[in-house]
């Protein structure tokens, strides 16, 4: 008898185990950037990671269960040290978790999955801020901008006050700071855009790659190098350059606005491009780094990274197109 029910409690131990972890990471994720927001606010965004990978690797009925525990712990938490307000953000991003492994289980693509996840965030983060607005009756988007603007007026002034800059140097300065008061208010729409994409982004490559290595079955996707956007996409970007080159403004300024969230869409393409060269060249990870950190850190290896992304429509660096392309192009 002790031999034929070991296997069923060494599972049941195996799934405890997993749950509790699972439980500790989200409560972690979701309590420790309330509790500190100015040191660790930004671990607020990996708060969809550990909700995607219990409902998957444990499956909705038993991922559910640490998932719900690590929501009620952290609230808890953060009803006594008085940090609800900023946990409730964090909780804005939880459907995102869901919606990914909603879109592994009925075989969605990378593409349509992140498309998806990015309308619940989008959906997620306007009711918040909304009901936020309404709570502190204010406009908030006129508040970030005002605030952006006082900014960058108080850094220009600091600039002015160092004696230490060459006239030359201040006057770039002053011409810099003067093009960003115009242009910001105009792009902000897609820098906002371009942060739920990043957001979306980060937690659906983690998580694909966390579960490809717990095991390869756990999602139908393909490693990330081999992820590709839709052809017709770059559609968007013809439709939104001549917008931004031919059309006076308003449609010029949506043009722009398409542009910048259009070029944030083919960087991740670009990446995985790179990923991919990196890998068919088999460059050591410990060389992969600082080519990686570079890549980041130089506004120029962005730009070229999302021109890449754009023209691999044409070049198809990968030869995915060659191979029959059925896990990105299937909706």
């Amino acid at each position: 008898v002790n031999v034929l029910a070991a296997p069923y409690f060494q599972g049941r131990h195996k799934d405890s185990d997993a749950q509790f972890a699972g439980l500790v990471v989200l409560a972690a994720v979701l309590l420790l950037p309330a509790l500190f927001p100015g040191k660790i606010g930004w671990l607020s965004s990996l708060v969809p990671l550990p909700v995607f990978y219990c409902l998957v690797n444990l499956g909705i009925q038993r991922g559910s269960i640490p998932v719900r525990n690590g929501i009620f712990i952290a609230a808890g938490a953060a009803v006594i040290f008085g940090s609800l307000p900023m946990l409730i953000f964090s909780l804005t991003l939880v459907p995102v978790g869901i919606a990914f492994s909603t879109c592994v289980f009925n075989k969605r693509s990378p593409v349509a999955t992140g498309f998806i996840a990015f309308l619940v965030l989008a959906v997620s983060w306007l009711l918040y801020w909304s009901g936020l607005a309404l709570l502190l009756q204010t406009n908030l988007y006129s508040t970030l901008l005002t605030e952006i603007d006082m900014g960058l007026h108080s850094g220009l002034m600091l600039y002015e006050e160092s004696a230490e800059l060459a006239p030359e140097t201040l006057e770039g300065v002053r011409v810099a700071v003067d093009l960003l008061r115009v242009y910001i208010p105009k792009i902000l729409p897609a820098i906002l855009i371009s942060g739920l994409l990043i957001t979306v982004w980060l937690n659906l490559v983690l998580g694909n790659l966390l579960l490809k290595k717990k095991d390869s079955k756990l999602t139908p996707w393909p490693e990330y190098q081999e992820w590709k956007l839709p052809d017709p996409f770059v559609w968007l970007v013809v439709l939104s350059g001549v917008m931004f080159l031919l059309l006076p403004a308003p449609l010029s300024t949506l043009g722009l606005n398409g542009l910048i969230v259009c070029s944030t869409i083919y960087f991740f393409q670009g990446l995985a491009i790179a990923a991919s060269l990196l890998n068919r060249w088999s460059v050591p990870g410990l060389i992969r780094v600082p080519i990686y950190a570079l890549i980041f850190i130089q506004t120029y290896g962005i730009i070229v990274l999302s021109f890449l992304g754009m023209i691999d429509v044409w070049a198809d660096f990968r030869k995915l197109n060659q191979a029959g392309d059925k896990h990105n192009n299937s909706i």
